[in-house]
């Protein structure tokens, strides 16, 4: 998980060698953002995770390194992109485009976090800021969303991914047992 401290200390503008783009948004926006990282920090190496769908996507020169990554993939992807360390992982506030590496930037290693909007514009994620987060996981600007949303992923949606399985299971032991009365 990131640095709990990353929340609270400014931001080290001057000592950012390391950045990592992660695609939550569309392609067009992520190459948006690895433009405007090469123009404010033009010494520092900048790495992109895009969807396996947008890799063709992405020109020559847009990354340092380029990691595709499938929905499947993902955990495999954490566990090497956590043996990096970055000075900052940049992510996109968007409500279009994939959602599915939205948690992601937030359990890597990183001194900083600097979220983007659609126009480019960036901040870097501040505990004063966490209604920004929440926004932008969840969909709802509160703390208390964003408390909701991570009970909701880590509890609600494997129990009811378990109560469809048995049910299902249930319904065609149902039906194997008609048939064997007819």
């Amino acid at each position: 998980m990131a640095n709990p401290l990353a929340l609270i200390r400014s931001v080290d503008y001057v000592n950012v060698r390391h950045v990592l783009v992660m695609q939550t948004g569309t392609i067009d926006v992520a190459l948006g953002v690895a433009a405007k990282l090469r123009a404010e920090f033009p010494s520092a190496r900048i790495d992109g995770v895009v969807r396996d769908d947008d890799a063709a996507q992405v020109g020559p020169n847009v990354f340092d390194q380029v990691t595709a990554v499938r929905w499947e993939d993902r955990l495999s992807i954490l566990r090497s992109l956590r043996a990096e360390r970055y000075d900052a992982v940049a992510v996109v506030l968007s409500n279009r485009g994939s959602r599915a590496f939205r948690v992601l930037p937030y359990l890597l290693r990183t001194g900083n976090f600097l979220l983007f909007n659609e126009h480019l514009d960036y901040f870097p994620l501040k505990w004063t800021r966490l209604p920004s987060l929440a926004q932008h996981v969840s969909g709802h600007a509160s703390t208390g969303a964003l408390v909701r949303w991570g009970i909701e992923r880590v509890v609600v949606t494997p129990l009811a991914a378990l109560f469809l399985i048995f049910s299902t299971a249930w319904i065609q032991v149902k039906a194997l047992a008609r048939k064997r009365r007819a």
